[in-house]
């Protein structure tokens, strides 16, 4: 009976070793695979740059806020650049009035992912493609229907974007806004938050985090 016991015993220790084993493995596949790496810090703007920055933007505790309360145009770029990637943005809006025009720069000025009104169509696209150097119209996809359904206005959403060569899709909360392959692209570019010119705005963004997909 002893014997057993202790064979016994044996056993479930070496199995729960291996399973310790296997877990830290398998942990450590999965944080390669995932490199996510954070754009904001707690308390800086480190890596952010813009004209008149902290005459615009500021960050307080995770939370990069930018305002306009001259109603002139503003972007925060970042200082380095980027090609491929997937790019998750969380941003709420906290503007006086009920317009905003707000997006995201993927490589530089030439394509935008709107986040609030357009303020030439004046209508809600967030997550649409703001792209009129393409030939395609300034919106190629305005699935307006599906933004209303998705968009939680005045709350927190997340914005998640992945741009591979000129393929360009966007998701706004879990749902897909746009599936778009791109004319005049740059290869790379510097990823830019607005604040559009012409109207009173309060953003506030959070966990922007990347991911590059560029062949290594």
């Amino acid at each position: 009976m002893m014997k057993t016991t202790h064979l016994l015993t044996f056993v479930l220790t070496l199995g729960l070793f291996t399973g310790l084993v296997l877990a830290d493995h398998h942990g450590k596949k999965k944080d390669k695979a995932d490199e996510w790496t954070a754009l904001i810090d707690e308390d800086s703007l480190d890596g952010w740059s813009t004209k008149d920055r902290d005459k615009y933007w500021k960050i307080e505790k995770g939370v990069i806020i930018g305002e306009n309360e001259d109603k002139k145009g503003n972007v925060l770029w970042t200082e380095a650049e980027y090609g491929d990637y997937e790019l998750v943005v969380e941003y709420q809006n906290v503007s006086p009035g009920d317009h905003y025009d707000s997006g995201v720069y993927l490589r530089g000025g030439s394509h935008q992912v709107q986040i609030g009104i357009s303020g030439s169509l004046r209508v809600d696209l967030t997550g649409c493609l703001y792209c009129p150097k393409d030939g395609n119209g300034k919106y190629p996809q305005m699935p307006k229907e599906k933004v209303k359904q998705a968009h939680k206005l005045g709350e927190w959403n997340t914005l998640r974007m992945v741009t591979k060569g000129k393929q360009i899709t966007t998701w706004l909360n879990g749902e897909m806004i746009n599936d778009y392959e791109a004319v005049k692209y740059p290869a790379k570019g510097k990823i830019g938050l607005q604040l559009h010119g012409g109207v009173h705005m309060k953003m506030n963004f959070k966990n922007i985090k990347i991911k590059s997909l560029d062949s290594e």
